[in-house]
């Protein structure tokens, strides 16, 4: 072998080597679901911030997602109108399920907090098939009576309590996971505030810098955004770099709204704000505030929006302080605040019929 050819080679394996070095580790979902058609769409939805962390189509049923997440996250894999939970690390994952009933009937692999993740479902499975089948019957009125209507609705208020009561007490048992510390966070209402502190001292230290975390320490901490106190200011800024502050609007009505560019109902939300927006009183501030850590995202998806009003983000994303104080997990989450800066109510997803600019007026009117 010659010296050039030699070098050459030496060359490439270099190259090669470097690329592995460099190359970011993420996550590989290879997966199967029995019953669908090629070419349909398979879509990993992030649970909390309502983004997409990627899409596929299927062939002969097969399928392959990837990216990479800053910490172990809980996403939806969504097929037509089926769902099935999956625990996503940076890791190989492996996913088979038939398209029916997808999240009773998946199988998935992965890293610690799937397992955690098959511990639960397995716990959940008994209480989780009954409230499935009372609930197929209500909705398909499959019950020949009254009384066997009855029978059913009382069955599946009975389970729903149940089967939730197994996924807190897991949570409670698993703090030293991001699953348990999850299901602890979003249940933290329930669960007495010297428990809490207890499971937040014990934590170890990866997961005292997960998001959760930092949020259950402003929780047991901190100042906390509620209804009936006064907002908690900040300090973010716009897509033109220009600083922002909530206190700057103070003396109006302020309609505080967090979403994220890859969140479909926040999106709707934006559309509808945007066409009524010659509606919104002279009263009346709007504000978005963007959860996403792309900056080009959050211009392109505002720009698609025809975002006028108030728009602003720290781009922290999931980890933000502001998202933190205000208590935001799903998206869109908003807040309307009184001309005397008190938090007055508090609005959970987007209202489907599109009336949120009616609402708002009735309320700063005093009809509701």
């Amino acid at each position: 072998m010659n010296i050039l050819k030699q070098i050459s080679i030496a060359i490439i394996i270099g190259l090669l080597l470097t690329s592995c070095v460099e190359k970011k580790e993420g996550f590989t979902i290879t997966g199967h679901i029995d019953g669908i058609k090629d070419g349909t769409l398979i879509k990993l939805l992030e649970i909390d911030q309502q983004t997409y962390l990627d899409s596929a189509v299927s062939v002969n049923g097969d399928f392959i997602l990837q990216g990479e997440v800053d910490q172990p996250t809980g996403c939806w894999l969504q097929c037509e109108s089926e769902y099935a939970i999956v625990q996503v690390e940076n890791v190989e994952i492996t996913f088979e399920s038939p398209i029916k009933d997808m999240v009773l009937n998946c199988t998935i692999k992965g890293g610690r907090e799937q397992e955690l993740q098959n511990e639960l479902d397995d716990l959940q499975y008994p209480y989780n098939i009954a409230y499935a089948g009372a609930l197929d019957s209500l909705q398909n009125k499959k019950y020949t009576s009254e009384k066997e209507f009855q029978r059913l609705k009382a069955k599946y208020q009975r389970l729903q309590p149940l089967a939730h009561k197994v996924y807190v007490d897991f949570g409670r048992s698993h703090t030293n996971s991001y699953l348990g510390l999850d299901i602890i966070y979003r249940n933290r209402g329930r669960i007495g505030k010297d428990t809490l502190r207890t499971i937040y001292e014990n934590l170890d230290a990866e997961l005292k810098q997960s998001s959760n975390a930092v949020a259950l320490q402003i929780f047991l901490y901190e100042e906390y955004a509620e209804v009936g106190k006064r907002f908690i200011d900040f300090k973010a800024k716009d897509l033109k770099g220009n600083y922002f502050t909530l206190s700057s609007l103070e003396g109006k009505y302020i309609y505080l709204n967090f979403w994220g560019a890859g969140c479909g109902p926040c999106r709707m939300e934006n559309k509808v704000i945007s066409k009524n927006y010659n509606r919104v009183p002279d009263n009346l501030a709007i504000v978005n505030f963007s959860l996403d850590k792309n900056a080009s995202a959050w211009d392109k998806a505002s720009k698609a929006d025809s975002i006028i009003w108030h728009n602003v983000s720290d781009l922290e994303g999931g980890k933000g302080r502001v998202k933190t104080i205000y208590g935001v997990q799903a998206i869109p989450a908003s807040f309307l605040i009184d001309e005397n800066g008190i938090i007055v109510k508090r609005f959970y997803g987007f209202d489907t019929s599109g009336g949120i600019i009616d609402d708002l007026i009735k309320i700063i009117e005093g009809k509701v």
